[in-house]
């Protein structure tokens, strides 16, 4: 039992290290040397756990994903109308990327590299949770008017924008509102948007034939 929890807590501490150093300087960039050095744990016995830099990284994706996935599991068995459902989605979405940094710069890292792996991982995480939003559909949760994976990316997109240009713009335009206080805005008036379409669906019809 003993070597199991040493064993386990060995991946935990290689797996918090590499997820950082990823975060931080790319898959190309980091080394297995230098997530050795970072979690105190030999490169012999990183790859006696992992077997490559390769299968380290996918595990640290597989953390991270499973993360995030863990947002919308917390929403799925709240019986909600669909205006608060779409508020409680957005915040908890809102609230992950706050906390949850290296999902992100792992994820623009991924784009710059050109690592196929991270995008089949990143497309098939979008399509469980568009899955999700269909299944809501089919309760009559969610307007059906509007695909799920474009209503994820109208969501995620500017949340993502947002996040990344903040304290830019705060500084340029000498915002006098804290962090803190950006963020409640941002989120109060972004939900704010998302649920005039709830209320009136017509928009949904505007939005997907400006015709009808």
């Amino acid at each position: 039992m003993r070597k199991k929890r040493d064993a386990e807590g060995t991946k935990s501490r290689v797996l918090k290290s590499a997820e950082k150093l990823f975060a931080s300087r790319g898959f190309s960039g980091t080394s297995l040397a230098e997530i050795s050095r970072a979690s105190g744990i030999s490169q012999g016995l990183i790859l006696y756990h992992f077997k490559s830099k390769q299968q380290l990284y996918r595990q640290v994706i597989e953390k991270i994903s499973g993360r995030y996935v863990e947002v919308f599991e917390g929403l799925r068995d709240k019986s909600l109308p669909p205006e608060e459902m779409m508020r409680e989605s957005l915040r908890a979405v809102f609230d992950f990327w706050r906390r949850d940094k290296t999902y992100n710069r792992i994820s623009l890292w991924a784009y710059l590299e050109r690592r196929e792996d991270t995008v089949v991982s990143e497309a098939g995480l979008t399509a469980g949770l568009a899955a999700y939003l269909a299944s809501l559909q089919e309760g009559g949760r969610f307007p059906r008017q509007i695909h799920p994976v474009v209503f994820l990316s109208m969501i995620i997109g500017p949340i993502h924008f947002w996040f990344r240009y903040k304290s830019r713009y705060a500084a340029t335009l000498e915002l006098k509102e804290t962090d803190q206080e950006l963020d409640q805005m941002f989120l109060k008036q972004f939900s704010r948007i998302l649920v005039n379409f709830f209320e009136n669906p017509e928009l949904w019809d505007r939005l997907v034939d400006p015709e009808a």
